[in-house]
């Protein structure tokens, strides 16, 4: 997976790539453009639950073959480009993830909560997430400022954020920040921000590019039982144990 910044939470000096800049990718993105219910919130809404986070359902957004996809089998209406950047900006500021396709070249942007979604579903379950997310950002607190609010932590979709005692300075756990920036805006004293990660992970070109680096990295056996015994140990040394339960 890969996720990119609410636009708020990012400033010039961050030298962001197009790639990680939302409204370039809506800017530069092949039409159509598609909008269609989140299938995530569907299935909870088809449970009885409702969204913690927002009561509207059309947030998804299919782009170029995506789009055309979702129009043809009538899952999806069609919308304009201005269209689509309104609905992406209403995301944003309810505090929705931004999660588009894995490639520099963008066919969808699911817009995520974490008490609905699929992927941070998964994600939150992970002792060490980051281990399998693509993020060039992380947030970072100002403790001398930082008056221990708790709104980050409220924010927060993932559950990297805490604060262990009332008026303490906000912690980010960097094993679980996915940098999507949604505290960023919340924070009433402006003491948490994005920081750009050192070394900027480029995402594949098109999608076929991204299937030819999952197939030639595709695990053996031998790999496979590597990466259950890590899972193991990490959730032991880290404390987070539902993925054993």
């Amino acid at each position: 997976m890969r996720t990119i910044p609410v636009a708020k939470s990012i400033h010039p000096q961050h030298n962001v790539s197009t790639f990680d800049e939302v409204m370039t990718l809506l800017q530069q993105a092949e039409k159509p453009f598609a909008i269609f219910e989140c299938i995530c919130r569907k299935k909870k809404s088809l449970e009885g639950k409702t969204c913690e986070v927002t009561d509207r359902k059309e947030t998804c957004l299919g782009i170029g073959g995506i789009a055309r996809t979702a129009l043809l089998s009538g899952s999806g209406r069609e919308i304009t480009r201005e269209e689509a950047i309104s609905i992406i900006e209403q995301n944003q500021k309810q505090g929705l993830v931004l999660q588009p396709s894995n490639t520099e070249k963008a066919e969808f942007i699911c817009s995520c909560c974490g008490c609905c979604c699929g992927m941070l579903g998964i994600q939150q379950t992970l002792p060490k997430p980051l281990d399998f997310w693509v993020s060039n950002f992380y947030a970072a607190v100002a403790r001398d400022t930082c008056e221990g609010c708790g709104a980050c932590v409220k924010r927060c979709q993932v559950g990297a954020v805490s604060v262990s005692q009332k008026k303490q300075p906000a912690v980010v756990d960097r094993d679980r920040c996915i940098g999507c920036g949604v505290c960023v805006p919340a924070c009433p004293t402006q003491s948490i921000t994005l920081v750009k990660k050192p070394a900027e992970v480029r995402p594949p070109l098109t999608r076929e590019d991204l299937y030819e680096i999952i197939v030639s990295g595709k695990k053996g056996r031998l790999e496979k039982l590597k990466l259950t015994g890590k899972l193991i140990v990490d959730s032991v040394r880290t404390g987070h144990m539902d993925l054993l339960k």
